[in-house]
């Protein structure tokens, strides 16, 4: 029995030698390992999604989409109409449009050099304007040229009460230079020497020497760039 009691004896401390727990210095060094790794692990992930959100932060602002999903830079961008100050710069085409009779443009004649109020259909080549300006006033030039030869307003003092026609562009020439001031009710009115020139009832011609009050204004519409 002694020798029984030896063994199991002996059994119990090997059983304590294996599963002793550590001292308490050693535990606290292992969890103090541990708790070091996790946080290096943890500000490795932080840094990582850090890069990845500030990736996608500057390529969102660099390619914006528009509702459609489209970014902005593929999306072509609306030309805005012009302002009258650039509709008088001379570096616009324009349509000079009478209001009071529907909407008629000023337009050279289709078979003669005269210029009046037409409201046809496929005038632009006749009835876009460029206004150039010289000083205080503009030479009013055809926006489409005729072979060499560049057209512009004139007027005529031929019969009263005169005409205004399409005649070549002369930097000489003041018969082509013209005063364009804006009215109270934001239209224009055109002065030529000693006259606004206007538009008569019944034969829609472009005249100068009415010798009534200002009774004929026009709105000017932007009809994009001018080729030279």
């Amino acid at each position: 029995m002694a020798e029984l009691h030896d063994d199991l004896t002996s059994i119990v401390d090997g059983v304590q030698r294996v599963t002793k727990l550590p001292a308490a210095r050693a535990l606290r060094e292992r969890g103090d390992r541990r708790r070091r790794r996790r946080t290096a692990v943890t500000g490795a992930g932080l840094v990582v999604l850090a890069l990845a959100a500030g990736a996608a932060l500057v390529q969102g602002r660099e390619t914006p989409a528009d509702p459609g999903g489209v970014p902005s830079s593929a999306v072509p961008s609306a030309t805005a109409s012009a302002g009258p100050q650039d509709m008088l710069a001379g570096r616009r085409q324009i349509m000079i449009v009478v209001p009071s009779m529907g909407g008629a443009v000023l337009a050279i004649g289709r078979d003669d050099d005269r210029v009046g109020a037409t409201t046809e259909r496929g005038v632009d080549g006749r009835a876009l304007w460029i206004l150039r300006p010289e000083g205080d006033r503009y030479r009013i030039e055809l926006a489409a040229p005729q072979g060499d030869a560049r057209f512009c307003m004139t007027v005529v003092h031929d019969a009263a009460p005169g005409s205004v026609r399409g005649r070549a562009c002369d930097p000489a020439a003041q018969a082509q230079l013209f005063k364009i001031e804006r009215v109270a009710d934001g239209t224009w009115s055109l002065f030529q020497g000693r006259r606004y020139v206007q538009v008569v009832d019944g034969t829609d011609a472009l005249v100068p020497d009415l010798p009534e009050n200002l009774t004929t204004t026009y709105e000017l519409q932007d009809r994009g760039p001018a080729s030279g």
